[in-house]
């Protein structure tokens, strides 16, 4: 989530084509004396390959946009992922490997390179040292900066017209980017350790505002859980997903708005008189109130908050459907849990944020075609296709690896319950559209200071001040 400024990002684009599976690869020493007629067979290869586009075309086009995956054939084909979701990285290995079967290609996944701050510098590095991956998952943000100039466009696509129009990343009317899943993130609860310990049933939908959230606190502090709450302190939580609902909700939470982008960018900003800023501090605060990490909130843990909350230990906590990878193994099949609004207390001209969650594709995938070749190109397509058309790799994105697909032709239901929980949000039209529009640097240096702020160092003011420098110091 994020880079400069941009006037539209998700702009609907439906697919014309489908591109046809390539054959197999020829040696790299072929005699010369041959050349002529490996060229006549490319040629006649190339002419099947249009051919089979354009029957495929229209047979989809007459299907009214259903497509039937066959795997096409890239024997000797090698190619490379960028995975950035590094709690699936086995499940995507076990999927490249059947893929692979199926083809003859070799997919190598790997994983963020622990020198790497971000997405954005591990791509940065790999793009510097000529050596791209070939298919790169990022954040919407870093896809965006570069897919013009670095990413193959997807437009022709078969899934864009079953979900990629609406949740890839587009630039000048052509996809650039494959929606990977559907996350969302809030107030993680757990509904039966509140009701143990109150006594009394739980409903999310009941916490209408703060005052609220902090009354049903209270009883359970009452009741013996001493603190209800856990924190987060990294700065990716910290900055790109708390601080940036501020940037989010300006607008109703059903449309990005960028008028307090352009006013910080521009220095005249106050956030200390920005409605939003204000109401979603001062929940800030009481999450901070009854931080089970209060005493040292630099020294949160994600696993044992995962685990506290699993085992009812705590009640809330604030991170997103990822985060069931931390709890999966604590968590007791009879308890109830799920992902509710961050409550606050004035919605005036915000109508929606007490019952809206923040959720849209979290990560993107770009083909490169600056360092991949044709046939590599088209065998990520391959990939992607498989993932989204072939009841193999539908299993891999619901149930090996527990996501929301992006994608309309995907109706199996989510497998665990956070998963769950942001399929009926969505099912309700009740996500309200992530904010990717800020540099690149955003949660390293706003969650550092925002770090500040958690751990008491500096005030909201001195907060709301430093956050106002960092944006008036970058050119828009």
């Amino acid at each position: 989530m994020k880079r400069k400024m941009v006037s539209v990002l998700l702009t609907a684009v439906m697919a014309a084509s489908v591109l046809a599976g390539c054959g197999n690869s020829e040696s790299a020493d072929t005699a010369a004396t041959d050349a002529k007629s490996a060229d006549s067979a490319a040629v006649a290869e190339s002419t099947s390959a249009e051919a089979a586009e354009t029957a495929n075309t229209a047979a989809t086009q007459a299907a009214g946009g259903s497509y039937s995956y066959a795997a096409g054939s890239y024997d000797g084909v090698k190619i490379t992922m960028l995975n950035t979701k590094s709690e699936i990285q086995d499940q995507l290995e076990a999927a490249a490997e059947k893929w692979g079967e199926l083809t003859g290609a070799t997919l190598d996944v790997y994983t963020i390179s622990s020198d790497a701050e971000s997405p954005a510098e591990e791509i940065a590095t790999k793009y510097a040292a000529g050596d791209a991956p070939t298919l790169i998952m990022g954040d919407p943000q870093d896809v965006y900066s570069i897919c013009k100039e670095k990413g193959v466009d997807l437009s022709d696509q078969p899934w864009v017209s079953v979900g990629g129009s609406q949740y890839g990343i587009t630039n000048n009317d052509k996809v650039y980017s494959f929606p990977f899943c559907i996350e969302g993130r809030g107030l993680i609860y757990n509904a039966s350790a509140i009701e143990k310990v109150t006594g009394t049933a739980f409903d999310p939908s009941t916490i209408k505002s703060m005052d609220d959230f902090t009354a049903l606190l209270d009883k359970l502090v009452a009741g013996g859980m001493q603190y209800p709450i856990s924190v987060n302190c990294e700065d990716w939580s910290l900055a790109g997903h708390y601080m940036t609902q501020v940037y989010e909700m300006q607008n109703g939470a059903t449309s990005l708005s960028n008028d307090l982008i352009d006013q910080l960018y521009a220095g005249t900003a106050d956030l200390n008189s920005n409605p939003v800023f204000t109401e979603m501090f001062d929940t800030f605060d009481v999450l901070k109130k009854y931080n089970i990490n209060q005493k040292d909130p630099m020294s949160a843990d994600r696993d044992e908050s995962g685990t506290d909350l699993a085992e009812g230990t705590i009640a809330f906590w604030f991170d997103g459907c990822w985060a069931w990878d931390t709890m999966q193994d604590s968590y007791d099949n009879s308890s109830n849990i799920g992902i509710m609004p961050i409550p606050v207390n004035d919605t005036t001209g915000n109508a929606n944020i007490g019952s809206y969650i923040c959720g849209s594709p979290t990560k993107q995938v770009m083909i490169d075609k600056e360092d991949s070749d044709e046939k590599q190109q088209a065998a990520a397509k391959d990939f992607l296709n498989w993932l989204v058309f072939s009841q193999d790799g539908q299993n891999v994105l619901v149930n090996e690896c527990s996501l929301v697909p992006a994608f309309t032709n995907i109706t199996a239901e989510a497998t665990n319950p956070l998963a769950k929980s942001v399929q009926q949000y969505s099912a309700a039209g009740k996500l309200f559209p992530g904010y990717i529009n800020y540099p690149s640097d955003h949660w390293q240096k706003v969650g550092a200071i925002m770090q500040q702020y958690l751990a008491g160092k500096i005030d909201r003011a001195e907060f709301a001040k430093e956050v106002q420098a960092y944006w008036s110091a970058l050119k828009k």
